[in-house]
Protein backbone atom coordinates (compact mmCIF):
# COMPACT_ATOMS: atom_id res chain seq x y z
CA UNK A 1 0.00 0.00 0.00
CA UNK A 2 1.57 3.30 -0.94
CA UNK A 3 -0.17 6.95 -0.98
CA UNK A 4 -1.68 7.55 -4.42
CA UNK A 5 -2.31 3.93 -5.04
CA UNK A 6 -5.66 3.60 -6.63
CA UNK A 7 -8.10 1.10 -4.76
CA UNK A 8 -11.30 -0.67 -5.40
CA UNK A 9 -12.95 -1.46 -2.57
CA UNK A 10 -16.83 -2.19 -1.04
CA UNK A 11 -18.31 -0.26 0.94
CA UNK A 12 -20.43 -2.09 3.94
CA UNK A 13 -19.35 -5.20 1.75
CA UNK A 14 -21.98 -4.49 -1.53
CA UNK A 15 -21.47 -0.93 -3.19
CA UNK A 16 -17.82 -0.65 -5.21
CA UNK A 17 -16.33 1.92 -4.48
CA UNK A 18 -13.00 3.57 -6.29
CA UNK A 19 -10.30 6.15 -4.97
CA UNK A 20 -7.03 6.82 -4.36
CA UNK A 21 -5.00 6.58 -0.92
CA UNK A 22 -4.14 9.44 0.74
CA UNK A 23 -3.39 8.24 4.16
CA UNK A 24 -1.71 4.79 5.53
CA UNK A 25 -1.76 3.93 8.89
CA UNK A 26 -0.18 0.84 9.49
CA UNK A 27 -0.57 0.45 13.30
CA UNK A 28 -3.88 0.20 12.72
CA UNK A 29 -3.56 -1.93 9.04
CA UNK A 30 -6.29 1.01 8.03
CA UNK A 31 -5.93 3.45 5.64
CA UNK A 32 -7.85 6.73 4.08
CA UNK A 33 -8.98 7.25 1.03
CA UNK A 34 -10.49 9.47 -1.26
CA UNK A 35 -12.99 8.34 -3.13
CA UNK A 36 -13.90 9.36 -7.29
CA UNK A 37 -16.78 7.09 -7.95
CA UNK A 38 -19.51 5.39 -5.61
CA UNK A 39 -22.53 4.31 -8.00
CA UNK A 40 -24.65 4.13 -5.10
CA UNK A 41 -23.26 6.87 -3.06
CA UNK A 42 -21.83 9.64 -5.55
CA UNK A 43 -21.70 12.61 -2.55
CA UNK A 44 -19.10 9.97 -0.67
CA UNK A 45 -15.95 11.93 -0.67
CA UNK A 46 -13.76 9.78 2.03
CA UNK A 47 -13.46 6.48 3.61
CA UNK A 48 -11.59 4.66 6.05
CA UNK A 49 -10.50 1.08 5.40
CA UNK A 50 -9.13 -2.07 6.30
CA UNK A 51 -5.89 -3.25 4.64
CA UNK A 52 -7.99 -6.53 4.21
CA UNK A 53 -11.42 -4.76 2.29
CA UNK A 54 -9.32 -3.96 -1.25
CA UNK A 55 -9.83 -5.57 -3.91
CA UNK A 56 -6.58 -6.03 -6.17
CA UNK A 57 -7.30 -5.04 -9.63
CA UNK A 58 -4.49 -5.97 -11.60
CA UNK A 59 -4.71 -2.73 -13.73
CA UNK A 60 -2.46 0.04 -14.67
CA UNK A 61 -3.23 3.41 -13.86
CA UNK A 62 -3.98 5.56 -17.09
CA UNK A 63 -2.21 8.69 -17.82
CA UNK A 64 -5.57 10.87 -16.98
CA UNK A 65 -5.32 9.50 -13.93
CA UNK A 66 -1.24 9.52 -13.41
CA UNK A 67 -1.45 13.24 -14.02
CA UNK A 68 -4.37 13.92 -12.32
CA UNK A 69 -2.31 12.26 -9.12
CA UNK A 70 0.77 14.38 -10.38
CA UNK A 71 -1.47 17.35 -9.67
CA UNK A 72 -2.56 16.14 -6.38
CA UNK A 73 1.10 15.92 -5.56
CA UNK A 74 1.95 19.32 -6.91
CA UNK A 75 -1.17 20.85 -4.67
CA UNK A 76 -0.19 19.52 -1.44
CA UNK A 77 3.39 19.89 -2.05
CA UNK A 78 4.15 16.17 -1.52
CA UNK A 79 7.69 16.31 -3.30
CA UNK A 80 8.26 12.46 -2.21
CA UNK A 81 5.14 11.34 -3.57
CA UNK A 82 5.54 13.62 -7.05
CA UNK A 83 8.77 12.07 -7.76
CA UNK A 84 7.42 8.42 -8.08
CA UNK A 85 4.65 9.21 -9.91
CA UNK A 86 6.83 11.11 -12.20
CA UNK A 87 9.01 8.28 -12.24
CA UNK A 88 5.57 5.81 -12.89
CA UNK A 89 5.06 8.15 -16.38
CA UNK A 90 8.43 7.55 -17.96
Amino acid sequence: MEVGQWIHTKYMGKHDCIGFITSIYPDFQRCKLRVTQCANHPRMKWLEISFDDVIHDNEDLTRTELNSLIDLALATYDKDWFEKLIALSE
